[in-house]
């Protein structure tokens, strides 16, 4: 029996789909002895993946002239396509991790909405994170998976969706180049952006995609559609104040109405207010963003921030006295932006941008390691629209990876107390390109 060129090719590619299919989904088809995805069976995806990539190249190798033109045109497309498989893969590999977050909150979480009757469940306090989030995970519960996949999925979907964000920012400024494209896939092989959501399982990406879009809407001058996804941001996490400094120079420079700024707390009220009408007092709801910086009494935990310079002991000390001083830094910066000459253009919002979510974790006390994930994804963007600073995003990520390193695993390669140094870098370095522009002109 003879095969014909494109018949093998065809072969081989439906060998590898099978393969990747069989070995992916063992566990649930029964194929799989080992719990979720392990070793054996990332093996045999990673092979059926070769098969379809070796498969699809031989068939471009012998194919018409008609036919290499399509590939070439549709050349972006199957770009994306691969990374995005390999992007998942890289994510499905990771599933089995439980972290210490996990255990110790997101799975009992979970179990107290299974058991008290799904949605009802959110007329309890049975949670420290805002309902928003909460909405979501009563969502899989639905689902046929295992909790601890179900959990991870809520984040990965929005690895992808911050991905799609990140491809159309770049995109206003080199409308359809290739730029974009790569920019997609950096947002989505970035190291803490998959190890925030496959690893850790945490949803650090949900409110940095409301961010992001948040600037892609004030980048096109929709001043109200940005603030109405940074209120559905900050619905989601605190930290999402990172950015306000940016919102509060454009409303200084008349960009944004202030009275845009009531949007804030109007829809963090519509965003909780289905918990309280099951049940949930509305007081303890306003309060839980107080209520967790009372949480940890240290100075820093884990953040690679200006505190690791400073014993966590002298947090009763300290504590009041570095909010004080983050805030006067925070000040001394909208000043600085205010006082420019130079109107608010698309790259003074990312270079804004980019400060905002940086000095406000590296100078207020009480900061996770998690919290400068904002600024990972930024950078990213900052660099995309400055090639110059192209090695910017590698100083950030490689403080902000490290430091993830001692919860995740019990230790890091690096010693804490030196990875605040490439942030304070990157915040001078921006900070510096930054006054250069607004005060070009002046002599």
């Amino acid at each position: 029996m003879t095969f014909s060129p494109t018949g093998l090719n065809l072969l081989i590619v439906g060998f590898g789909v099978v393969l990747f299919a069989m070995s992916a989904f063992a566990d649930a088809v029964g194929l799989g002895g080992y719990p979720g995805f392990g070793k054996k069976q990332l093996m045999g995806s990673m092979l059926g993946v070769l098969c379809v990539c070796v498969g699809i190249l031989r068939l471009m190798h012998h194919a018409t002239p008609r036919f290499k033109s399509r590939v070439k045109e549709n050349g972006n497309l199957i770009f994306i396509c691969i990374s995005m498989l390999l992007a998942l893969l890289v994510r499905f590999s990771l599933l089995d991790f439980e972290s210490g977050d996990y255990r110790n909150n997101l799975s009992h979480w979970y179990d107290f909405i299974r058991v008290h009757g799904g949605f009802k469940a959110l007329g309890h306090n049975f949670s420290n994170y805002t309902p928003p989030y909460l909405y979501f995970m009563t969502l899989v519960t639905f689902l046929p998976i295992p909790k601890l996949y179900a959990i991870k999925l809520i984040s990965i979907l929005f690895d992808f969706f911050a991905a799609t964000v990140t491809y159309f920012i770049v995109d206003l400024r080199y409308k359809g180049k290739v730029l974009p494209l790569l920019s997609f896939v950096c947002i989505l092989f970035a190291p803490t952006v998959f190890f925030n959501s496959s690893l850790w399982g945490q949803c650090d990406i949900i409110y940095t995609t409301g961010l992001l879009l948040s600037i892609y809407f004030l980048l096109k001058r929709k001043t109200l559609a940005a603030m109405i996804l940074y209120s559905l941001a900050f619905s989601f996490k605190f930290q999402s104040v990172f950015l306000l400094p940016l919102l509060l120079i454009l409303c200084l420079k008349e960009e944004i109405p202030f009275k845009y700024l009531l949007l804030i707390p109007i829809i963090f009220g519509l965003a909780i207010s289905p918990c309280i009408l099951l049940g949930r007092p509305w007081v303890e709801l306003f309060l839980i963003y107080p209520n967790q910086t009372t949480t940890y009494s240290v100075l820093t935990a884990n953040a690679p921030n200006l505190y690791q310079w400073l014993p966590n002991q002298y947090f009763p000390l300290l504590g009041k006295a570095g909010i004080f001083f983050a805030i006067m830094i925070v000040l001394t910066f909208c000043f600085i932006a205010y006082r420019g000459n130079v109107r608010m253009g698309e790259e003074t919002i990312i270079k804004i941008s980019l400060i905002s979510v940086l000095i406000i974790p590296f100078s207020v006390p009480q900061m996770h390691e998690r919290f400068f994930f904002p600024a990972d994804v930024i950078s990213i963007i900052y660099a995309f629209y400055f090639p110059k600073y192209f090695y910017l995003p590698f100083l950030v990520g490689f403080s902000s990876f490290f430091s993830y390193l001692p919860f995740l695993f019990g230790n890091s390669p690096f010693p804490l107390i030196f990875l605040p140094i490439p942030i304070l870098i990157t915040i001078i370095l921006s900070t510096m390109d930054l006054t250069r522009s607004l005060y070009a002109s002046v002599h």
